[in-house]
This record gives C-alpha cells, sequence and structure tokens, in this order.
C-alpha cells in the first residue's frame, strides 16, 4: 500500500478523532443548561440571603451597605461553585463573569433587585435581592472548544438550539413559611426591622382570648394554612409535613384555627427537630444541638375567644421574622404520614408544652422596609 495514501488516511484519522472529542462539548442537553442556569441563581440567591440576615443579626447599622454591594463577591463565588458540580465533565458549561450586571460575551451573571409590587428584575439595581444566571456550552466559546463551528456542528446535527443560553433570576422576596400565625401585640415597636430583638425566652400559647378580658396577647398565636383554603380533601397535617412553599400572604387574609389537641403542635416540632428539613435556616451549637429555627410566621390581630376547632380568616397586616428556641408537646410525635417523625430531646421540655421564641423583628406591609426584608427560601422568579 502507498505510504502517501496511509498517511493521508492517518491524518484524516487523527482529525476526525480530535473533531469528536470537540463535538463531545456540544453534547450538554438544552435541559441541563436550563438546570444549570436555576441551579446556579438558586445558589447565588441563597448567598445573598445568608449575607443579609448575618448583617442583621450582628449589626444592622451595617446592612445598607451590604443592600447597595452591587459585587456581591460571596453570591457570585456560591452561583459558580453550584454549577460546576453539575455534570460529569465541568468544562462542558461555563459562567463567565467579570463581576459587571450586565450580560455580555464575556459577563453572564449579574446581581440586582427584584421588585416584589412588579414583578420586574432590574440588573445592578438596589436594594440588592436577587441574581440572574446565564450559562452556555463550552463549545460555543472561542477560547474552548470549536467555537464558531461548534456553533455550526450544532446547528447541522438538529440536536440541540443553536447557540441556545438559557437565563434564570432568583430572588429573595419576604413571603411567609410558618404555620402560626402571631398576635400584633407581639410586635414591639423596638422591634421593628432591621432591628431583631433578643428576647427572654417567650412561650406561645394556642389558647382562646378574649380581648375584653385577657391582657394584651403579645404570647398567643394561632396556626394557619396560609392562603390555603381548607376543605374536606385538604388535610391540615399534609400542608404541614409536606414542607409546602412560602406563599406571598402580606396584606391578604388568611385562614387560621385554635387547635386545642396540639396535632398541629406535634407536626411543627416534628417539622424542627427534622435535620433534613429546612436546614440552611436553622442553627446549631458548637456540639450540635439545635438552638433556634428561624421562621417568617404571619402576623394578624389576636384571635378571639370564639375561634377553637373552625377556622377564621384573619388579614395579615405585617411578618414577623422570629427565631423558635423550641417546640415541646407530649404525646405521639407528628408528622408521622412521611414516615421519619422527630420529637424534642425530654432535657430541653421540662416546662411543658408549648413554643418557644427568643427572637422576633417585624415589618409593616406594604412600607419600604418591606423590600429590604429578606426570604427564607430562595424562589426562581424568571
Amino acid at each position: 500500500m502507498d505510504t502517501t495514501y496511509i498517511g493521508i488516511m492517518l491524518a484524516v484519522f487523527l482529525v476526525i478523532a480530535a473533531l469528536a472529542i470537540d463535538i463531545g462539548y456540544l453534547y450538554v442537553s438544552d435541559e441541563d443548561l436550563q438546570t444549570a442556569a436555576e441551579t446556579s441563581s438558586l445558589a447565588g440567591a441563597k448567598a445573598l440571603k445568608e449575607r443579609i440576615l448575618n448583617q442583621v443579626k450582628t449589626d444592622a447599622s451595617g446592612l445598607q451597605g451590604v443592600l447597595s454591594d452591587q459585587v456581591q463577591a460571596s453570591a457570585r463565588t456560591a452561583a459558580i461553585d453550584a454549577v460546576s458540580g453539575l455534570h460529569t465533565s465541568v468544562a462542558l458549561i461555563e459562567i463567565a463573569h467579570k463581576n459587571g450586571n450586565r450580560l455580555t460575551d464575556e459577563n453572564n451573571m449579574t446581581v440586582g433587585f427584584w421588585n416584589i409590587s412588579t414583578h420586574k428584575y432590574t440588573p445592578g439595581g438596589t436594594p440588592v435581592n436577587a441574581m440572574q444566571v446565564r450559562t452556555r456550552r463550552t463549545a460555543e466559546n472561542e477560547a474552548v472548544g470549536l467555537g464558531a463551528m461548534g456553533n455550526f456542528l450544532a446547528k447541522m446535527s438538529g440536536t440541540q438550539k443553536f447557540n441556545y443560553t438559557p437565563e434564570a433570576t432568583s430572588a429573595i422576596p419576604p413571603r411567609a413559611n410558618a404555620n402560626i400565625a402571631i398576635c400584633v401585640d407581639a410586635c414591639e415597636s423596638s422591634c421593628r426591622y432591621p432591628d431583631i430583638c433578643s428576647i427572654p425566652e417567650r412561650k406561645m400559647v394556642s389558647d382562646p382570648w378574649d380581648p375584653r378580658k385577657d391582657p394584651p396577647a403579645k404570647n398567643h398565636y394561632a396556626y394557619t394554612t396560609l392562603l390555603h383554603q381548607p376543605t374536606a380533601a385538604i388535610n391540615f397535617s399534609n400542608l404541614i409535613c409536606l414542607d409546602l412553599p412560602p406563599q406571598e400572604a402580606c396584606g391578604k387574609q388568611i385562614f387560621t384555627i385554635l387547635d386545642p389537641d396540639n396535632n398541629a403542635l406535634r407536626d411543627i416540632e416534628s417539622m424542627m427537630y427534622n435535620p433534613n428539613i429546612d436546614s440552611p435556616n436553622k442553627e446549631y451549637d458548637k456540639s450540635g444541638n439545635l438552638v433556634g429555627w428561624w421562621v417568617i410566621a404571619p402576623v394578624t390581630d389576636c384571635p378571639s375567644a370564639r375561634q377553637g376547632k373552625v377556622f377564621e380568616q384573619h388579614a395579615v397586616t405585617k411578618y414577623a421574622l422570629i427565631r423558635i428556641s423550641r417546640i415541646c408537646v407530649s404525646g405521639a410525635s407528628g408528622c408521622q404520614q412521611t414516615g421519619t417523625s422527630f420529637k424534642a430531646p425530654p432535657a430541653l421540655c421540662s416546662g411543658g408544652n408549648g413554643l418557644y421564641i427568643d427572637r422576633i423583628s417585624c415589618v409593616n406591609c406594604g412600607v419600604q422596609a418591606l423590600q429590604q426584608f429578606p426570604g427564607l427560601r430562595p424562589v426562581l422568579v424568571d
């Protein structure tokens, strides 16, 4: 066989092999890219939430500096770290960024302001409460893979959208996630967000209360299904134990009940001591013991004496960021339908049944401060 022919065939084979390796960069599915954008933006928004909450917990006077920071380095790092582990070959997906707040060829990430009233996102806007991420295949990058050739091959193959670069935006809008509604009397003027009051541990009770006879009910609460209207088909226990997404309840009517049998409290206790539920919002000491669970509770007028086992509607006038320090209730454990029920450690419950709080900060509905009040769970908004 002619050695020239062999040499030509070998060269062609090497080119095809190299091309096949590079085309491999293209075979990140469109779904992978979309998932990466969403996961990355959620991780960035979570880091924003953590930075804001850490600031108000330690020194609320520094909050404006955090909210006006248009770089948010820790959030950008978290977003990149989240997407870098999504694929077996991490080079297949990239998020280039230059710490800017405009999407360009060199910058695929922005931070900005998501308006809870208009539901619009403004890149670079303040107070910063959201992150936008755009993902792309590295084969479509001139510096990695085939660049323009990669785009051409992807288009010719018909298996991928040409130059597909999905975007996702996640924010931390203030939304209620607690299945308790506290009385407006609990929100003292000194405990107005961003100031978080550290209070002597307060035992909260869910008992009938008569404003004509009883003192202010700052330690009273009712259970709530939030915006879910109770029906024969809706089991209150399931609503608690399924850990449903937070709801935008400020200024709206919610459904409340007192539940003197404490069944709802047993479910909430199980959710608190389940380490797999809402773990980013739980605090532990150096020994690994749970010391508090941060939740956002709706604030209403106080439930009246006539409310017993019947749901009533009450208007939400505020949100309260509270830390539940412990929950104690006798009897069987709650959330048994999930197969993983939990109880408080017995050593914590010498004071009897009750829900206890030791931190509180309130914000009125419809005021500017609500735009700066962080939700505890990031959500995709676009």
